[in-house]
């Protein structure tokens, strides 16, 4: 409450949100039984080759498919690359053959090219990772074509704070020459108009900043950053002007679900000029590893759902994408090492993000094997399920038997299976 009587009396650049304001339409209750329908009959994740089907007639009918809503003419969201380029027809190709168990790999790759990060977020998922060694450049050059080798369409590059990498538009560049689409998730602390337009002129196409609040005391506080949320706000408006595409990254905590921040991001993006807004789920892992207690209901991930399910009725604003509602296995499910991996700043590949196990370092062995690896474990072949991070039997498996203190991520191999 502090938080937004503090900010609702503040004037700045980007307007104040009052938790009265008027919501946005989320909900359409005979359209949604249809959508689901049709997925839980023909779509994801029962049906092989899906997910291609879905990429090769959302480019071919843009606009025309029910039900959809898209990041830009070209993008029908920002996750896959342009239509029409030599990535977007590779993620297809890839996706057929994964599904069929033919060969191909994770449609995006999420690299975190550093560890380093003027920000100290108590909800860090990079927790308890070494901070002794950070690859060079002609290292990652390296990992970035073996992600295209594995016919990935996108690298994706996270952190830490990727931009505080001197060589980061020369790994942007390379990825473009490559031929994948190179994105970005940044805290915003760098956004500045020159660096916007360094990023724009080596080449990246998505960018991506991560807001915790739509106000700005209270993001602030969370970032451990005075005037993060100000600086990050006018960095996407640059980008967005710059002609880089821009979305906001949030998460969804029982607290934010309450006060309705996800329709407030909705309309800050507007103001803004971002074109996609993601919406993650709260995940116990990184420093908030034991607390479980932060798992959506079933209703707050309903709420996450319908709004993303009632944004084709809305023509104008951002495309919102909810975790929530692609976790849910009627659509796609969990993510992790099928349609994405995740590599540490010193090598070690996890099936996403927010898994804090490795299955091995792309420093010692080929990608290619870390991933047949990876696809041939009990727990990674198995079909998608909901997220697994948040699945409880998941964690009591896996998660839980990571010992104490543990460097992250920890070897799967270490691991008692049952």
């Amino acid at each position: 409450m502090e938080a937004r009587e503090s900010t609702e009396k503040t004037d700045n650049d980007f307007g104040a949100y009052s938790m009265e304001s008027e919501n946005i339409e989320i909900y359409h209750p005979p359209l949604r039984r249809l959508r689901r329908f049709f997925y839980r009959n023909l779509g994801p994740p029962k049906m092989p080759g899906a997910f291609s089907l879905g990429c090769f007639l959302v480019e071919k009918f843009p606009g025309r498919i029910p039900f959809t809503k898209y990041a830009s003419k070209d993008h029908y969201t920002f996750y896959i690359p342009a239509f029409g380029t030599d990535a977007y027809r590779r993620v297809i190709r890839g996706g057929i053959l994964r599904d069929f168990h033919l060969g191909g790999g994770p449609a995006a790759v999420t690299f975190a090219v550093t560890s380093r990060c003027p920000c100290s977020c108590y909800h860090c998922s990079a927790d308890r990772r070494s901070r002794k060694f950070e690859m060079d450049t002609e290292m990652a050059k390296n990992v970035i074509e073996q992600c295209v080798e594995l016919m990935s369409g996108s690298v994706v590059f996270t952190g830490g704070e990727p931009m505080m990498r001197d060589d980061l538009p020369q790994l942007i560049s390379y990825t473009r020459d490559v031929s994948a689409t190179p994105q970005m998730f940044t805290s915003g602390y760098f956004l500045d108009k020159s660096r916007i337009e360094m990023l724009r002129d080596a080449g990246l196409d998505v960018l991506f900043v991560s807001l915790d609040s739509p106000f700005a005391d209270e993001h602030d506080r969370i970032r451990g950053v005075e005037g993060l949320f100000s600086r990050a706000c006018k960095g996407l408006k640059y980008a967005a002007q710059a002609g880089i595409r821009t979305g906001i990254s949030t998460f969804a905590t029982h607290e934010s679900v309450a006060r309705r921040y996800p329709e407030m991001f909705f309309k800050l993006g507007e103001k803004l000029g971002v074109s996609e807004l993601t919406i993650f789920d709260v995940t116990p892992t990184g420093k908030l590893m034991n607390r479980e207690d932060m798992l959506l209901t079933p209703e707050e991930h309903r709420y996450l759902s319908d709004l993303q399910e009632g944004q084709f009725a809305r023509k104008s604003g951002p495309k919102i994408v909810t975790m929530s509602y692609v976790n849910d296995t009627s659509i796609i499910g969990c993510f992790a090492a099928k349609y994405q991996i995740h590599i540490t700043h010193d090598g070690y590949v996890t099936p996403c993000d927010f898994t804090p196990i490795h299955f091995g370092n792309v420093l010692e062995e080929p990608l290619s094997v870390i991933w047949n690896r990876m696809r041939a474990h009990p727990e990674y072949r198995k079909k998608t399920v909901s997220c697994r991070m948040q699945d409880p039997e998941f964690r009591r498996r896996y998660i839980k038997k990571i010992p104490p203190g543990a460097r992250l991520p920890y070897p799967i191999e270490r691991i008692p299976m049952e």
